[in-house]
């Protein structure tokens, strides 16, 4: 190799790196202890992930072992689909932590939006990255209509399931008799929009199909709440620390040690990513490029006004609490021109494997959203996202090489696969770069 090209490949290495960044090698790296103090622990102790699920009172089968079993046959079935040849499962593949792993934009119509996991997804507050449903069934329902997506219908649906053994017979079982589909039109949307066909029959039959189909976004839901939600060396070490067990803690990377008490304290990334699922459940515009004033995706501002005007929404006509408390959480919400661009803050479990990250799938891997948070790569300038909304959620923050993989090996760890290049304590930390 030439003196040349190595010059040439070593300043190429060493961009990779921001400005003023110290390497691992430069710096004496702290070391917390196994079980941290008393006050981070306390902190800690919030992000314990309860082993009981919240109640979805909307769907009173939420829990129904039935209907997780049809709900299970609807989620794979293309029949569900207007062409017959995707299914729920087509963007959330189990074989891919039940996402797509695709980059953006994507699909037939070229969509803009990241497929999250549907690891733990019954503890979200609002579903989608807009928040545009309020439960886990109207969620459901939404792609199989979309015509970005599955370019379905409810009342293909409706007759796939009549002419399909045994969903017929298990959707009668669960909630009584299909409504009569005879002289129905052939589609009840098209392109978003109702049919002229469809507005045509009377209001008590377009009731009986809405009912309906909301019904087998109940049972798609029961099943996807009923996914096991994996166990993670995370876990595994908020236990210890419950416990106050040093053996058990002691099993957890120093590495990824290091990077938690980062992310407790001077990172303070607890106050937007905290709570069982690490994330605060709201909406915000971190001043990714695709999104804020300029950008034409609306974010939480449009998600509003699809929730709102949603027949499906938790204080409609099919909801099993129209008066509950998800209801008027729900009615009480107003749009304001300072959500227009905010996005849900994303659940940091089970990341190994859901790249690419953030609500545009912009983000490659870990280390490029620690660098967007850090020294704002690919951010829209200064003034521009939370500044510019008053807030001061996000701080300008500098990290070296170690720090910037202690924080990666943190967020490995909430992932149940094996971390790699990383020691317990008592082993020499050898951190591997990514």
């Amino acid at each position: 190799m030439s003196i040349t090209l190595l010059l040439l490949l070593l300043s190429l290495e060493t961009v990779q790196d921001p400005p003023g960044a110290e390497t691992a090698s430069s710096v004496e790296v702290a070391q917390p202890g196994p079980l941290l103090d008393e006050a981070l622990r306390r902190r800690a102790a919030t992000l314990r992930r309860p082993d009981e699920l919240p109640e979805d009172a909307t769907n009173r089968f939420s829990d129904d072992v039935a209907a997780a079993r049809l709900g299970e046959k609807l989620f794979f079935d293309p029949g569900l689909s207007g062409d017959g040849n995707s299914s729920c499962a087509t963007c959330h593949d189990p074989e891919k932590h039940f996402t797509d792993g695709k980059t953006h934009p994507r699909g037939f119509n070229r969509i803009p939006r990241d497929t999250p996991t549907l690891l733990d997804v019954s503890r979200h507050r609002w579903w989608g990255w807009d928040g545009r449903w309020d439960s886990l069934w109207m969620q459901a329902l939404a792609p199989i209509e979309a015509e970005e997506e599955m370019k379905g219908d409810r009342l293909l649906v409706l007759r796939h399931i009549a002419a399909t053994e045994p969903l017929r017979a298990e959707y009668q079982q669960l909630f009584g008799s299909l409504p009569d589909l005879a002289g129905l039109p052939e589609r009840a949307y098209r392109g978003g929009f109702s049919t002229e066909s469809w507005q045509a029959i009377s209001s008590s039959r377009r009731l009986e199909v809405d009912r309906a189909f909301a019904n087998v976004g109940k049972a798609i839901a029961s099943f996807e709440r009923s996914l096991p939600a994996p166990s993670t060396p995370f876990d595994r070490y908020l236990d210890a620390l419950a416990r106050e067990d040093l053996e058990d803690a002691k099993k957890y990377p120093i590495s990824a040690r290091r990077g938690f008490h980062w992310f407790l304290s001077e990172g303070n990334c607890i106050s937007c990513h905290g709570g069982p699922l690490l994330s605060d459940g709201e909406f915000h515009d971190t001043g990714i490029l695709s999104s804020g004033s300029t950008a034409r995706d609306a974010g939480r501002y449009g998600g509003v006004q699809e929730l709102r005007a949603g027949p499906f929404r938790s204080s409609g006509h099919f909801s099993d609490a129209p008066k509950g408390a998800t209801a008027r959480r729900t009615d009480s919400l107003r749009r304001d021109a300072s959500l227009w661009g905010a996005f849900r803050t994303p659940s940091l479990r089970y990341l190994v494997g859901t790249e690419p990250y953030f609500h545009d799938g912009g983000m490659k891997d870990l280390r490029a959203v620690i660098r967007f948070y850090s020294w704002r790569e690919g951010a829209r300038p200064v003034g521009a996202g939370h500044s510019h909304q008053g807030e001061t959620l996000l701080k300008a923050f500098t990290l070296t090489r170690q720090e910037e993989d202690d924080l990666i090996h943190f967020l490995e760890s909430l992932s149940p696969t094996p971390l790699s290049g990383t020691e317990s304590e008592g082993v020499t930390d050898g951190v591997k770069g990514l």
